[in-house]
């Protein structure tokens, strides 16, 4: 598994595995599917502070792992066979160790299980 920057060559990708219900019913920010030009402009306006990345795993493009302004951390695996394998918990580990910051934070809905028990495995902690 690698990551690398996300490109402009990335974003029709993207907008597929993110405009997925069974993927975006879990995102923080998204409650439908996106639009390319507002994908697009999401793309090239995002804070220059802000990490993500494109997760890939035996050559293929499997998801996308990213750290905003405020080291908010998000992750998902668009390409659903792959779901469960570790490589979303592999790629959190490893974002999250190049980077300089002593606390990260990722909200979590309530009924994501999957997430929840990724995100303790990378350390995190449970806060209400």
């Amino acid at each position: 598994m690698t990551l690398r920057p996300v490109r402009l060559g990335d974003l029709e990708l993207m907008l597929a595995w993110r405009s997925d219900p069974e993927i975006y019913r879990h995102f923080r920010e998204q409650d439908g599917p996106l639009e390319w030009k507002n994908h697009v402009e999401w793309f090239v306006n995002r804070s220059p502070d802000r990490q993500d990345h494109i997760i890939e795993y035996n050559g293929r493009h499997v998801g996308s792992v990213n750290i905003d302004e405020e080291d908010h951390v998000g992750v998902y695996i668009g390409e659903k066979s792959l779901c469960g394998e570790g490589i979303a918990t592999r790629a959190v580990q490893e974002l999250c160790g190049k980077l300089d910051s002593d606390e990260f934070y990722a909200e979590i809905h309530t009924d994501n299980e999957s997430s929840q028990r990724l995100f303790e495995k990378c350390g995190f902690k449970l806060l209400c």
